[in-house]
C-alpha cells in the first residue's frame, strides 16, 4: 500500500513533536496548522484543542471525536551537585527498558537538549546488583553532560519542572509499510482523527462533528471531563494507539495485531464500551469490507469512560491503531492499519444519523 504523503507527514510531525503530559503545546501547534483549512478551532488553557467542522449547522446531534495529544514522558525533579538530573514519570513506563535511553530535556530557553537516562555502570555494581539491577526511577538519573549543579544551571540552562521526552525520530519503512517512532499512543489516534476530518472536508454529514485533541490523558484522564462538558456530545468515538499483543501472547489470545486493522475494544478496567454502538460499528465494518479486530482487556484505560460519565451518558466506543511497545521510547505501527482506521472512521461519520443515535 502506497502511503498518502500528506497523511504520512502528519504522522511524522505529530510523533516528532515533544508533548509529555501537561506540556502538549507543540503537538497542538502541529494539529492546529493541519486543521485550519477544514475546521473552526478553539483551545482552552489546559491545551485541549477543539476542531469543529466548518459544515456544522448547530441544530443537529453532535458526534465527538477524541484523541489525546500527550505522550508518556518525564519531568525534572531536582538537579544534583554533580549536574545530573533527578526525574519523575509522567505516565506509566516499562522502567526496565529506560537505562541508556536517549532523551530530550527542555531548558529555560525552551530548547530541547540531549541527555541519557543513566544507571550505575556494570563496572561499579556489586554481584547482587548485577544479578538484580534496580528498575526504580529513584536509582536513575539523566546525564546531560554537565559537571556540576552550576554548570547545569548556568550553561545548560536546566531548571526543575521542565518536561522530558525520548529522543526518537519518526521513520517510515516504505518497503514493509511500517512506521517507527515515539508517542504513537496516542499520536496515531490524533492522526486518524485529523486525516478523517480532512477527507470529509466539504461533505455534508447527517450530524455535526467536533474533534478534540485532549491533554493529560496519561496522568489519569483528569481533564477529559472538561472537554466532554464543553462539547456536550450525543455520541462519541475515542481514537487511540492501542498496545499490540501479537508478539507476547498465544495465538488464540491475539486481539490487537499489526496489519489486521483497527481494534475495537469491548472493555478494559475503565469502561465497558456502549454495546449497541459497538455492534453497530462492527456490523458496518463487515458491510464496508474494512478489516477490524475486537478486544476484551484486563488492563488499560481510555477517555471513553470519562466521556460516558461526564457527557450525560453519551454512548462511546474506542477505535485503536495497533502499536507495538506502547509506553516505550520506541514504537512500531503499520501504515496499513492507519489507513484502515481512517476509512472506518470516515464510514462511521457518514452513517451516524440522528435516528441511529436515538436507537443506542
Amino acid at each position: 500500500m502506497k502511503a498518502d504523503p500528506i497523511a504520512l507527514k502528519l504522522i511524522q510531525d505529530l510523533s516528532n513533536a515533544p508533548g509529555a503530559s501537561g506540556f502538549e503545546d507543540e503537538v497542538v501547534g502541529v494539529a492546529r496548522k493541519f486543521a485550519e483549512s477544514f475546521g473552526d478551532i478553539q483551545e482552552d488553557f489546559l491545551r485541549n484543542l477543539y476542531i469543529s467542522r466548518k459544515e456544522n449547522k448547530g441544530d443537529r446531534p453532535v458526534v465527538m471525536l477524541d484523541a489525546h495529544s500527550d505522550e508518556v514522558g518525564f519531568i525534572v525533579q531536582a538537579i544534583k551537585p554533580n549536574g545530573c538530573l533527578r526525574f519523575l514519570q509522567l505516565g506509566s513506563w516499562n522502567k526496565g527498558g529506560l537505562p541508556s535511553t536517549k532523551v530530550l530535556v527542555r531548558n529555560a530557553k525552551g530548547e530541547y537538549i540531549p541527555g541519557i537516562i543513566a544507571a550505575k555502570p556494570v563496572h561499579f555494581m556489586s554481584a547482587a546488583e548485577k544479578a538484580s539491577p534496580s528498575t526504580e526511577i529513584s536509582s536513575m538519573v539523566i546525564d546531560i553532560g554537565a559537571i556540576s549543579y552550576e554548570d547545569a544551571v548556568q550553561n545548560f540552562h536546566v531548571r526543575i519542572g521542565e518536561p522530558i521526552v525520548p529522543a526518537v525520530k519518526c521513520e517510515y519503512d516504505e518497503r514493509n509499510g511500517l512506521i517507527f517512532g515515539k508517542g504513537f499512543d496516542c499520536r496515531m489516534g490524533c492522526a486518524v482523527l485529523l486525516e478523517a476530518m480532512r477527507r470529509l472536508e466539504g461533505k455534508d454529514l447527517p450530524c455535526d462533528v467536533v474533534g478534540v485533541l485532549s491533554s493529560r490523558e496519561e496522568l489519569g484522564h483528569r481533564v477529559e471531563g472538561v472537554a466532554s462538558y464543553r462539547v456536550k456530545p450525543d455520541i462519541a468515538i475515542v481514537l487511540e494507539g492501542c498496545p499490540a499483543d501479537d508478539t507476547f501472547v498465544e495465538g488464540y489470545m491475539i486481539q490487537t495485531a499489526l496489519k489486521k486493522g483497527p481494534m475495537f475494544r469491548h472493555m478494559d478496567v475503565s469502561v465497558i464500551c456502549a454495546p449497541r454502538f459497538q455492534r453497530w460499528a462492527l456490523d458496518l465494518a463487515a458491510e464496508k469490507g474494512i478489516p477490524v479486530q475486537e478486544a476484551v482487556r484486563e488492563g488499560g484505560g481510555n477517555n471513553a469512560a470519562y466521556i460516558q460519565t461526564t457527557a450525560l451518558g453519551a454512548p462511546a466506543i474506542v477505535e485503536g491503531v495497533p502499536v507495538r511497545y506502547a509506553h516505550s521510547a520506541n514504537c512500531i505501527t503499520s501504515y496499513q492499519d492507519f489507513e484502515a482506521s481512517v476509512q472506518m472512521l470516515v464510514a462511521m461519520l457518514e452513517n451516524i444519523t440522528p435516528e441511529m443515535i436515538a436507537s443506542m
